[in-house]
């Protein structure tokens, strides 16, 4: 990687056959694939093993992804005419990376060397997933099978392991939440309470993840449920919504748990790294490494350390490409003396992953040892975007809006470049959509000689792109100061859906908000993500 990490360019074969060095593919390589393509270019094809970070976002997630300026990147977009992975390295080399190239002819030149592009997103995790259902041998069973097994009296509990969100959305009835490995710190309470255990999540990798996460920790009965909320309602059975009351678990299960956890993190190559360790590895920037919070959202925001990532254990094991870009880095574990953050780092040592740690005594011993944390989640500024604001012009919503109402000639263009999410949410009457990733390209079909005002729902997005204007030669550029929101409570109205003629290409549904046949397509795809002898037989 070092004879072309530091070229502006990288050739498609020295690429390729990068790749095809064990040391350089996902999840060893110590260099980061980007793709700077929307997320719906990215599902429909990509290199496998790259991180998703559309060129809209760069700014506001590349120090999270990267955070040691030294790392090799390797950006693409489409190739041919597509120019947004050098553009994209050009902010890059701005903001200080030193060493970042763009893939010669993008992913089309990639596909032209023989290249097979990954479809889906998250997708090394969840075939790690479909390889731990055959592997490890996890149990499951159906909708069919639960019911009648409730019907002959078992005393079954159900516990979903999704994100809090998700489960109040929407659930299997009479289930409870327990997000990530906060199901494993209940384990031997469940055992004293049931007779048998069934997780859930929406589709596959979460439950699978869960349910042999249990059986590693000893549990006597314990199954996945058959594609998750999606299996359930393809079965036609309905799904409850709101909260269910839980209580916490008890300290001797906590307790139980974090020691068979500890046993299985170091049987697998896990180092417990003590406080003055952790902080002697952050005191060295260009070490570039990840410290992932898999504490609950609460307890994060009470406390903890400077620059840390939240990240649930389930969301951490099935998101982890979105998480690490940079897999080869060192990944230090965090909770709180318990089990999850040893958890987390047991499966990422399995999926392959080489430097995996756990702070040790978790966040009371860091505490402890007198080093610093923060509250909160507070998120960095993102790149570039002082400056730009510095640079920017500001119009208020009431001056807005007067002179929209003048003579046409005088009035100014409103363009949002915000995602389509927000746009279709609610836009200025009038508005253009313009997505940021792309204004370079679209900028020149604006009408020439107008005043722009750039209105979007998160207003830095808006101060960005009144930069690239700038650099395109647009000379009269205004932000709308406060954005859409502020233009809400003013009072003023909102046109909603996308402009006429406009298409989104930069959100990417849940499976389960695609239809009961996009659930099953859905389902189909992952469960053929380790081949058709991948999954045991349903067991009832």
């Amino acid at each position: 990687m070092d004879a072309i990490a530091t070229a502006p360019l990288m050739a498609a074969d020295a690429f390729a056959a990068a790749l095809a060095d064990p040391r350089h593919t996902w999840p060893c390589r110590d260099w980061a694939l980007l793709d700077v393509r929307e997320h719906g270019a990215f599902e429909r094809g990509h290199i496998p093993g790259a991180t998703s970070l559309p060129r809209r976002r760069l700014e506001f997630r590349m120090e999270e992804l990267v955070p040691a300026r030294s790392t090799p990147v390797v950006l693409y977009d489409d190739g041919g005419d597509d120019r947004r992975a050098w553009l994209a390295a050009d902010d890059l080399r701005a903001f200080g990376y030193a060493r970042v190239s763009v893939l010669d002819g993008g992913l089309d030149g990639w596909r032209a060397l023989g290249g097979v592009p990954a479809t889906g997103v998250n997708v090394p995790c969840k075939a790690f997933g479909e390889r731990v259902l055959a592997e490890d041998g996890v149990r499951h069973l159906d909708a069919a099978a639960l019911d009648a097994r409730r019907a002959a009296g078992a005393r079954i509990a159900v516990w979903d392991v999704r994100t809090a969100e998700e489960f109040v959305d929407a659930h299997i009835p009479a289930a409870h939440s327990a997000p990530g490995f906060e199901l494993a710190l209940r384990l031997a309470d469940l055992e004293a309470d049931c007779d048998t255990v069934v997780v859930n999540c929406a589709g596959r990798t979460r439950s699978i993840i869960g349910t042999a996460t249990l059986a590693l920790l000893g549990a006597r009965a314990v199954f996945a449920l058959e594609n998750g909320t999606m299996g359930w309602r393809l079965a036609g059975r309905a799904l409850a919504h709101g909260e269910t009351p839980t209580a916490p678990p008890s300290p001797a299960s906590c307790a139980h748990a974090a020691a068979r956890a500890e046993a299985l993190a170091r049987d697998v190559g896990v180092s417990l790294l003590p406080p003055a360790g952790l902080a002697a590895l952050l005191a060295h920037p260009s070490a570039g490494a990840r410290i992932l919070d898999v504490r609950t959202e609460e307890a994060f925001a009470a406390g903890h350390i400077v620059g840390a990532a939240f990240t649930p254990g389930g969301q951490a094991v099935q998101r982890a490409d979105d998480f690490i870009a940079v897999p080869g880095a060192d990944m230090v574990f965090v909770d709180d003396g318990d089990a999850r953050a040893l958890l987390a780092a047991y499966w990422y040592r399995r999926m392959g992953f080489p430097r995996v740690h756990v702070l040790a005594g978790g966040m009371p011993a860091w505490r402890a040892s007198g080093h610093g944390e923060e509250k909160g989640r507070p998120r960095p500024a993102p790149l570039g975007l002082a400056a730009a604001r510095a640079a920017t012009a500001f119009i208020d919503a009431a001056t807005l809006a007067g002179r929209l109402e003048g003579a046409p000639r005088d009035r100014p263009v409103v363009v949002d470049v915000g995602s389509s999410r927000d746009v279709m949410a609610g836009r200025l009457p009038g508005a253009l959509w313009l997505p940021r990733g792309s204004l370079e390209a679209l900028a020149p079909g604006l009408p020439q000689g107008r005043a722009v005002v750039l209105a979007s729902a998160e207003p830095a997005q808006s101060i960005l792109a009144a930069r690239t204007l700038a650099r395109l030669g647009f000379a009269q550029v205004q932000v709308l100061d406060g954005g859409v929101p502020a233009w809400r409570a003013a009072g003023l109205p909102v046109a909603d859906g996308l402009p006429d003629g406009a298409a989104a290409d930069d959100v990417v549904e849940p499976p389960y908000r695609r239809g009961l046949a996009g659930m099953r397509a859905y389902l189909d795809w992952e469960i053929a993500l380790h081949g058709p002898a991948g999954a045991p037989e349903p067991q009832a």
